[in-house]
């Protein structure tokens, strides 16, 4: 039994790629299937693996810190959440990842100005994220920066066109734009 548990460990990390994160061969692939995908679940299945591939930095410590980093934010605990964020982000600045997740906090903190930022710096490493894109997104009509909203929500929509929530917002936000009447 024991040597059976040791060989199903090795088999696994076997599989498991040693570097992984916005740069893993397997999101041009994972990319494509998700543009052409109809339905939610299938959609959310792909979602998941994209996530997963961006979240595995290639680095014990920094993926430790991350996962702490999480854990902190679940907590409320913002401060120490951040600290570990811009521990990671001076170790590792061109993880995507973290710069999205320090984005989030900062958007949890009220700094959309830092979050932007960061946003613009995850999508210089990873331009087909589509959450920092929807987040991009959210951070511009919250400024009343409508234009740049419907441009962020778009490509983020195209990427990953099961962003519902994110399809109507960019549909009442057209709506809205066409019915307005010209400035005289």
């Amino acid at each position: 039994m024991r040597h059976r548990l040791a060989a199903l460990v090795i088999a696994t990390l076997a599989v498991l790629p040693a570097h992984a994160d916005q740069n893993d061969a397997r999101l041009d692939r994972l990319f494509a299937q998700l543009a052409g995908i109809r339905t939610a679940p299938e959609a959310a299945a792909i979602e998941g693996k994209i996530t997963e591939i961006w979240s595995l930095s290639g680095s014990d410590t920094v993926d430790v810190l991350m996962a702490r980093a999480q854990l902190a934010v679940d907590a409320q605990d913002f401060a120490t959440g951040k600290k570990l964020l811009d521990s990671v982000a001076e170790m590792k600045p061109a993880y995507a990842q973290v710069w999205f997740r320090r984005a989030e906090l900062l958007v949890a903190m009220d700094s959309q100005q830092e979050a932007a930022a960061d946003l613009e710096k995850a999508l210089d490493l990873e331009p087909r994220h589509f959450r920092a894109l929807a987040m991009v997104g959210q951070i511009a009509e919250a400024a009343g920066d409508k234009n740049a909203a419907l441009a962020a929500y778009r490509r983020a929509v195209t990427l990953n066109p099961m962003l519902e929530a994110i399809a109507r917002r960019a549909g009442q936000i057209t709506d809205d734009t066409e019915k307005k009447p010209p400035p005289t």
